[in-house]
């Protein structure tokens, strides 16, 4: 609910279990008063700040000093937006260069509406659902420039909403050097930071460190949100843990380049801003012309990181994915690369799909390497056009078909190859300079999607495909960093944003046309997990490392803010455990299977066989459209354990991985979720106990140990 106080002049946003509080001061300035646990109603008063100061205004229409009867102070005042140039210092999460060289902003209330319902943006993704609106448009007391700014609340969520617009209201033209979207200011410091780095083959490892005075900065400027740090945070209490105390959390709804600044200032304030990267960031805006930010999301909870992640899975799956069928069991999906790469040809794929779907295999995958002259990866990436003397595509899907197969297919639209027929047509297609050295990764450079008649010319030829094949999927991959970015079409403070933009364009314009195909994000495995592309793809690729003990530690990690609905996650040939344990872990994920599937033995397609049935039974209910629970760490000991548990409440699936060998010792793990006054049966001892007893004394895990071993234990209600 969203209500304004007009005599005290105070916006409430109440959420389910928290409360978001700011005022219009006398100066229309919006000062921020309060974020957390619900409040019935907030005094004013008490938010006077640190006592006397010296501060003053000075106005010369009058000769006159002031200061403000709320005891507002520029410098040190929580702000709902910041100022720019005056007296604060802790960062502006808006920056305009005015004709004259000045960026001093400080935006002031105009008016504002609260209506049920949000509305979308015009060129990037946006949550839908149930809900409640304020914006607010303000005016800088510097120039003509007027902003607004949007909060949004979903029915039943503690989930916050904000996005901001930027207009230039003159008549000359204004540049626009940062538009961040989200603002959020503490009267402490007393933070744990939690953030989610990685690498290729580590993405999202978690890293809890306490708040220092100054500014902790995680970013991308990779053209994508980036293996090296993910667009999400957690700000907690440093008694808070997995299971009680709070935790504030922020995420964005983007794909490109992005920052999320923790300043911690001599006040110990600490202000929390993200948005698109302000490094090469700047756009132009003519008289009338409006910027629009991506969305941003905040979380509340006072239950813990778990909370969090509840609260972030639930918006995902009911207020940002847009797949229509998104909640329905997914088909067991068989991916080519891992078996062949690029060395396959009719006759082998054929056999592949008569071995996968021994296996159990529902949808087959043909990855990278069916078209143009792709038996390299040196070329071809931008011709899109089936390698007919490489793979008879119509055969292939046909035995899919007979087989009772789907069929699905890899893209990597962004990309091109210098030896392709497309770039030397256009070579213009491509980012960067021509008269001068580009670097390549992966033997491509990217191609350059801020340019509408590249789009145009993509959807065509994607369209094309689509249209003359039945294909039921597409895996749409991203295999390199942008690095030079020249642009034939776009300015270049303009390009990096221009060019999500414009990928965003190509994916919604195909999931119009092809609404029953369902699209799968990669990005170099994990390179671009994040809320834009969930928007579009109700899973990604979670990563390129398909060590099953690697993966424990990337799908604990991505799990903080991601459902394991959207973590694609396969059993693959990796030698380090069995099928059983490889299955184990990949189930707490989207599952697929990836290799050669000729060469499995009888025992090992049995193994298979039983994690497909596991899957089929319990995925939908319990892990797709379950509420999850981290319950041991693998950052913090030997051993990982999760579950996640339906719905309703009448089964789970639990986890318990360890990593190096141990012996035997008391190892208790209690559970998490379950209905204390239900009685379920449990797969690890076949007896049976209340809700209460699991997660008090928990399953009894102390045997020896190998090194590597995996537990799946399913828990059913008895009647």
């Amino acid at each position: 609910m969203i209500t304004f106080d007009n005599e005290n002049k105070i916006f409430k946003i109440d959420g389910k279990n928290f409360s978001y509080i700011f005022s219009v001061n006398s100066k229309g300035i919006l000062r921020h008063l309060y974020y957390g646990k619900s409040l019935k109603a907030y005094d004013v008063s008490s938010s006077s700040d640190l006592g006397f100061d010296w501060s003053r205004t000075y106005l010369d229409e009058t000769g006159a000093e002031r200061t403000y009867d709320d005891n507002y102070y520029n410098d040190r005042s929580l702000a709902e937006i910041a100022s720019h140039g005056l007296m604060d210092k802790s960062g502006a999460p808006v920056i305009v260069r005015k004709i004259d060289g000045s960026t001093a902003t400080e935006f002031t209330y105009a008016e504002h509406r609260i209506y049920r319902g949000k509305s979308t943006l015009e060129t990037l993704p946006s949550s839908h659902g149930d809900a409640q609106t304020l914006e607010i448009v303000m005016s800088d007391r510097f120039g003509d420039v007027r902003l607004t700014l949007s909060y949004t609340v979903f029915d039943g969520l503690d989930m916050l909403v904000r996005n901001t617009r930027i207009q230039n209201a003159g008549k000359t033209d204004v540049t626009v050097e940062r538009a961040y979207s989200l603002e959020v200011d503490f009267p402490e410091s007393e933070f744990d930071f939690i953030h989610f780095h990685g690498d290729w083959c580590t993405e999202r490892f978690a890293e809890r460190a306490p708040l220092i005075n100054g500014m902790h900065r995680i970013s991308s400027n990779f053209g994508r949100s980036s293996h090296e740090e993910n667009p999400f945070g957690i700000l907690c209490r440093k008694s808070t843990c997995e299971q009680s105390g709070e935790a504030y959390a922020f995420s964005f709804v983007y794909s490109g380049n992005f920052a999320l600044d923790v300043n911690v200032d001599k006040w110990h304030r600490t202000r929390v801003l993200m948005g698109i990267n302000d490094e090469d960031f700047r756009v132009v805006l003519n008289p009338s012309q409006t910027f629009e930010a991506p969305e941003s999301v905040a979380v509340y909870s006072d239950s813990g990181l778990n909370g969090v992640s509840h609260i972030m899975h639930d918006f995902v799956r009911e207020n940002l994915i847009t797949y229509k069928n998104a909640k329905l069991l997914r088909p067991v999906l068989f991916n080519s690369w891992e078996g062949c790469y690029l060395d396959f040809d009719t006759r082998s794929i054929v056999e592949y799909i008569e071995h996968a779907r021994d296996i159990g295999a529902e949808l087959f995958v043909l990855d990278d390497g069916w078209f143009g002259k792709r038996n390299t990866d040196e070329t071809s990436l931008g011709d899109w056009y089936v390698a007919k003397d490489k793979i008879d595509l119509d055969r292939v899907i046909r035995k899919c078909k007979s087989c009772g197969m789907k069929f699905g297919i890899w893209f990597e639209p962004e990309m091109i190859n210098p030896d392709s027929e497309l770039y030397r047509a256009h070579p213009e297609y491509a980012l960067g300079r021509r008269d001068m050295e580009r670097t390549l990764s992966r033997h491509q450079l990217a191609i350059d999607m801020s340019n509408d008649k590249v789009v145009d010319l993509l959807f065509e030829r994607m369209s094309d495909i689509l249209e003359k094949y039945p294909i039921d999927y597409v895996k749409w991959d991203h295999n390199r960093n942008i690095g030079e970015i020249a642009s034939a079409s776009a300015a270049y403070g303009e390009t990096y944003h221009r060019i999500i933009v414009g990928t965003y364009r190509l994916l919604g314009r195909l999931r119009k046309k092809f609404p029953d195909v369902f699209f799968e994000g990669c990005a170099s495995g994990g390179g671009r997990f994040d809320l834009g592309m969930l928007y579009y793809c109700p899973q990604i690729w979670a990563s390129d490392e398909t060590d099953p003990v690697q993966r424990l530690f990337i799908q604990y990690g991505t799990s903080y803010a991601y459902p394991l609905s959207t973590m694609g996650s396969h059993i693959s040939k990796n030698p380090i455990m069995s099928y059983t344990g490889k299955g184990n872990i990949a189930l707490f994920g989207t599952y697929g299977i990836e290799m050669n599937p000729c060469l499995l033995s009888e025992s090992e397609r049995d193994e298979v066989r039983k994690i497909n049935g596991v899957y089929k039974k319990y995925h939908a209910d319990v892990i797709a459209n379950g509420d999850f629970y981290r319950l041991l760490s693998p950052f913090d000991g030997n051993y990982m354990s999760v579950m996640s548990v339906s719905k309703d409440k009448t089964k789970a699936l639990v986890l318990f991985a360890n990593l190096l060998k141990e012996n035997n010792r008391y190892r208790f793990v209690r559970l998490q979720g379950l209905d204390e006054n239900k009685m379920y049966t449990n797969s690890l001892d076949g007896k049976s106990y209340d809700g209460a007893y699991y997660m008090r004394v928990g399953l009894n895990f102390s045997v020896w140990l190998d090194e590597f071993r995996t537990f799946l234990v399913i828990l059913e209600e008895s009647k």
